[in-house]
């Protein structure tokens, strides 16, 4: 799918494309995953987790690569023609990667499956960069940007919000609701409904 191989930036090549904004610490870039992202991309997952903390080193390793494996086997099942992005941050003339961005742009509407940042390079704009330009490609498509995110991620929440992001449906009024705190909240941008 020649629209799916766009990345953030809306480059056609699968090489290293440049976001509009650049955060000032260095610049953001994208390319796509490979195998050898394997072990990044799980330290990235189990980043993201926190909560998995609390269990035992030797089970939280095992559970960490089970929920790994199983969350690429879903995402390659439900949206075979999405492509999983490396985020990297340019500085002083090494990159280093600092997030994931896995997006599935089909015809009727562009989906973000993950955007996670390594805890050290979040609040720094990463997101952020990412966010307004996966809008701007939707918009031009002409199609929502739809995404699930944790209810218990407040932090995400407030990230999505302050993009333009609406709860769907029947959940528009209920994802500050701390006392129903389960499951994954349904949110999506469109231009047309820009708050």
């Amino acid at each position: 799918m020649v629209q799916n191989a766009q990345g953030i930036d809306g480059a056609v090549s699968p090489g290293v494309a440049r976001p509009q904004s650049i955060p000032r610490a260095g610049r953001l870039s994208q390319r796509r995953a490979d195998p050898a992202d394997n072990d990044f991309l799980r330290t990235l997952f189990a980043e993201s987790r926190p909560d998995l903390a609390l269990l035992p080193e030797a089970v939280r390793g095992q559970l960490i690569r089970l929920q790994f494996e199983s969350q690429s086997s879903q995402y390659c099942s439900l949206a075979p023609d999405a492509v999983d992005w490396i985020l990297q941050l340019d500085r002083d003339g090494r990159t280093e990667p600092v997030g994931r961005c896995y997006l599935d742009q089909g015809p009727a509407e562009h989906r973000l499956l993950d955007l996670a940042i390594r805890p050290e390079w979040r609040g720094q704009g990463l997101g952020s960069a990412v966010l307004r330009r996966l809008c701007d490609e939707a918009g031009q498509a002409g199609v929502p940007l739809r995404l699930s995110v944790w209810r218990a991620n407040q932090g995400a929440i407030r990230l999505y919000r302050r993009h333009g992001f609406g709860a769907d449906g029947a959940e528009a009024g209920t994802e500050s609701d701390s006392s129903e705190m389960t499951g994954y909240l349904h949110m999506h941008w469109s231009a047309g409904e820009m708050r």
